[in-house]
């Protein structure tokens, strides 16, 4: 009976271990998704150094960003585009789309999102009050002069932008590339941890337990952060883009986003490509793509 009992004591230490060992992965992950790395902004732009650029500092309620304004060059245009970076980027991953947009006769604002590249705070919401960073680049952009404006955003800056867009009616156009429909359930958590580590972690993977760590640590709730549960009220037209060999943001939360959205509204499913890949696989369709949606839209 004594060997039994220490048998039943031994099993439930470790039960009680696992548990503990579960739940605190769980709240690591959540910890690690609300800190991204800091990807640092190269001191050498080369690509900016061909454009008209400015330096810029803006606020986002009490955060200071960091940007650069890149001016047309004839100075003629009353359109201006404002890029938003991925999660864990920065302004200056952007630029390949700037060169070209540029090229158009564009206006553009690249910037860093709080808790990315030069930006202020260390933590990051995933698109919540990012899109209130959205609004700040909007405002900076709308006090220079230019009466029309978009957001091209990418993953996390495309879901902000469609948040941003319930907030302000000053958004005339918007595209997200990569963009998640969800917050946590969209994002491939098992597949992620399985990449990074094993499979063997990846099965204690709670999205539930994420979810709920996530909320504790910011106040945001996993509702809050859906970009499904905005799209709808936006009155500006939207092109979504996504890969269909995404392994980061499921290929269904184009389709959701695309489905719940108001006309005028378009989507471009693109063959054989990943996580934000588009324009590196298709670069001539989607340069040309875009600029039909931007010509459309901002110089009618």
């Amino acid at each position: 009976m004594k060997h039994k009992n220490q048998n039943l004591e031994i099993i439930l230490i470790i039960a009680v271990f696992l548990v503990i060992a579960i739940i605190s992965f769980n709240a690591l992950i959540a910890y690690d998704i609300s800190h991204p790395k800091r990807k640092p902004v190269p001191l050498f732009h080369y690509p900016i150094l061909a454009m008209n650029y400015s330096a810029i500092t803006f606020a986002s309620n009490d955060i200071k960003l960091k940007g650069w304004f890149i001016a047309n060059d004839s100075n003629d245009s009353n359109a201006a585009i404002i890029i938003a970076h991925g999660y864990g980027g920065n302004r200056a991953d952007q630029l390949d789309y700037a060169l070209f947009l540029h090229k158009a006769g564009y206006n553009l604002l690249l910037f860093d999102f709080r808790a990315h590249g030069e930006s202020e705070r260390d933590w990051t919401s995933n698109g919540y009050y990012e899109s209130d960073d959205i609004i700040a680049a909007v405002n900076y952009t709308k006090n220079l002069g230019f009466d029309k404006i978009a957001v091209f955003g990418i993953s996390m800056g495309g879901k902000a932008a469609i948040i941003a867009s319930t907030k302000t009616k000053d958004i005339d156009a918007v595209v997200a590339d990569s963009s998640s429909a969800g917050f946590v359930d969209s994002m491939n958590l098992r597949d992620r941890v399985s990449m990074r580590s094993s499979k063997v972690f990846s099965f204690f993977v709670s999205e539930t337990l994420v979810a709920y760590f996530y909320e504790l640590m910011t106040g945001i709730s996993e509702d809050d952060n859906k970009a499904v549960n905005y799209i709808d009220r936006i009155n500006s037209p939207i092109l979504i883009i996504h890969g269909d060999k995404d392994k980061i943001v499921p290929l269904k939360d184009a389709h959701l986003l695309y489905e719940k959205a108001k006309e005028p509204k378009f989507i471009w499913i693109v063959k054989n490509t990943g996580h934000h890949e588009a324009h590196n696989t298709h670069r001539a369709e989607y340069e040309e793509r875009l600029l039909k949606f931007f010509d459309g839209h901002l110089k009618s």
